[in-house]
């Protein structure tokens, strides 16, 4: 490509409203990772989760509530006391009218199991949170540089494209110069004039194409819609290749379906609790008045007299029997804690056919590149003999033209390898846990 730095040059004049940010593949993804709106909803979920924590361990921590009362009797109720003590057979005793109370009642958890497991549990919905957050922040990155990789692509065609309407614009005008002399046919400037029309809707359409996916990496990264943006230009020289260390075993997606297995067998344990004793302390500070008349509320006397109570208590509750209800939870809970596993196990040996896959692809992708990337150059180079030839007058138009459509051909191959070997990289990548290494990817020449 001897003119790629000038067609470049002319390709950015020609399209202004990309030169106004040009972003590498690290900005969009640090911009990204900040601004994507699914990514911010996961982040909100994470604290979500840590409030869910706290909730969990307010449990243990005593219960103070004000309480206040007041009755209207209208119909009062009455009790009635064995009163042969006092010369009656009964002794009956009407309650007042009204009656109010005022105080504080106090509880606290001294012992119950399924809170501290309740608290457990909570720990593990905060890993969960964040794991999802960290494979969705690792999914996005995956997104992202795909979406570059594309992009690059198409600027990559552009260039070529514009390479090839040089070439032919020279070659019409040789065409036209040996009609003009009577050295050529009409009917050859006419197949110049096609291959170039075809060319300008070729450079039209990838035009198009590179402005929509512009835009659709603007809307994953959450970019201003309204603000032009250019890729670094690719460099085929500088794919780098992921070292081939294994299959991480702590892959985001293993975690989570860890957890998921661990959060299983913790609810189970909860089930189990509820058939485990509970012992509270509760206790009250209490004020109490009675009252035969509303009136009396209001001035002093022995009706409107507040009588203080006060202590403290121990509640034992000991569960006997809850018509089979927990043993049918706890079995229903076992079935979804072997399926935890199960997918658990599903999933690691999906995990490693995908990286013995993507090792494999990774490989052929590079052999595939090479090897398209000497057909293109060669290509390149029988065109270029293929038109000295015709202005010696050796070769005919038919056969320039035939090793331009060769040469098309073998440049679209060659972009078609590159992205492809670009993706195989990047899912192995992933799948060591290198993904990370794309902040430190130099994209630029």
């Amino acid at each position: 490509m001897k003119q790629l730095v000038v067609i470049l040059t002319s390709l950015f004049a020609w399209l202004p409203a990309f030169a106004q940010r040009t972003l590498t593949l690290e900005e969009c993804l640090r911009i990204g990772i900040e601004n994507n709106l699914s990514l911010a909803g996961s982040r909100n979920e994470l604290r979500k989760a840590q409030h869910l924590l706290s909730e969990n361990r307010a449990k243990l921590l005593p219960q103070i509530n004000a309480v206040a009362g007041f009755n209207d009797n209208f119909n009062p109720p009455v009790s009635v006391t064995d009163g042969s003590a006092y010369g009656n057979p009964y002794n009956v005793t009407k309650t007042l009218q009204y009656n109010a109370s005022a105080g504080l009642q106090l509880q606290m958890p001294l012992y119950n199991q399924t809170v501290y497991t309740a608290i457990d549990i909570a720990r593990t919905m905060n890993e969960l949170n964040r794991l999802s957050y960290e494979k969705a922040r690792e999914d996005l990155m995956l997104q992202i540089s795909k979406m570059y990789y594309l992009g690059q692509n198409t600027v990559e065609q552009l260039v070529l494209i514009q390479e090839n309407r040089v070439r032919l614009q020279e070659l019409r005008g040789i065409t036209q110069a040996f009609f003009d002399n009577g050295m050529a046919m009409e009917v050859d400037v006419k197949r110049v004039n096609i291959n170039l029309e075809n060319l300008q809707v070729q450079y039209d359409n990838a035009k198009s194409m590179l402005v929509q996916q512009l835009n659709l990496l603007k809307y994953v990264m959450d970019y201003p819609a309204e603000e032009e943006i250019a890729l670094t230009p690719v460099n085929p020289e500088q794919v780098e290749s992921v070292s081939l260390t294994g299959l991480r075993s702590d892959l985001y997606e293993l975690q989570l379906l860890e957890s998921q297995k661990k959060l299983a067998g913790q609810q189970k344990d909860l089930i189990r609790q509820g058939y485990l004793p509970s012992l509270s302390l509760t206790g009250s500070w209490m004020y109490s008045a009675y009252t035969d008349k509303a009136r009396h509320w209001f001035h002093s006397g022995p009706s409107n007299h507040w009588y203080p109570s006060s202590g403290l208590g121990l509640t034992l509750r000991v569960p006997i029997f809850d018509g089979l209800d927990k043993r049918a939870r706890i079995r229903k809970a076992q079935i979804d804690e072997e399926n935890a596993r199960l997918n658990y196990e599903n999933m690691r040996k999906n995990m490693e056919t995908q990286y013995l896959n993507a090792t494999n692809d990774l490989m052929n992708n590079q052999r595939n590149f090479q090897k398209q990337k000497d057909n293109y150059l060669l290509a390149e180079e029988v065109y270029q003999v293929t038109t000295d030839r015709y202005r010696e007058g050796i070769a005919s138009m038919t056969e320039v033209l035939q090793d331009e459509m060769r040469m098309s051909e073998a440049q679209n191959n060659y972009l078609s390898a590159h992205y492809n070997y670009q993706v195989a990289n990047l899912t192995l990548l992933k799948l060591t846990g290198q993904l990370d290494r794309l902040f430190q990817t130099n994209t630029t020449h």
